[in-house]
């Protein structure tokens, strides 16, 4: 069974593949970045130990 920082990651942000890990500032667990799977595109962060996730959003400014 999927514990509840992954099913809040998959409610979140969805398909992700990792792209970075870091120390986090905050709590010193690992943050770990996220892309997008298929396009590649850097889609948010996550540190567990600070229950925090932040999903990207990009606009088309075109």
């Amino acid at each position: 069974m999927q514990n509840d920082f992954v099913l809040l990651l998959d409610t979140i942000i969805g398909p992700r593949n990792i792209f970075h890990v870091m120390e986090c500032d905050i709590c010193g667990w690992n943050e770990i970045y996220y892309q997008h799977p298929e396009t590649k595109v850097q889609i948010g962060f996550a540190c567990e130990g600070c229950n925090y996730v932040k999903k990207f959003e990009y606009l088309n400014c075109m």
